[in-house]
């Protein structure tokens, strides 16, 4: 799965499954362009992720937690 890699204001990281980032929210923004990445769904972190993609559009986390 190719996703699109954003920071917001307060540091926070999001997984975006569009490169506009529409689906991002508006409250933790403004979001900056990263980078584009692929999920190949072999990690446990990857597979949570795609699945709040999928039924979200976005998933954010703490860069610092991941490791």
């Amino acid at each position: 799965m190719q996703v699109w890699c954003f920071v917001g204001a307060n540091g926070l990281w999001a997984l975006c499954g569009d490169e506009a980032g529409v689906s991002l929210p508006e409250e933790l923004g403004p979001w900056t362009f990263l980078k584009v990445a692929s999920l190949d769904g072999t990690e446990k972190d990857e597979l949570e992720a795609k699945a709040l993609i999928t039924e979200h559009g976005f998933c954010c986390f703490d860069p610092s937690t991941v490791s």
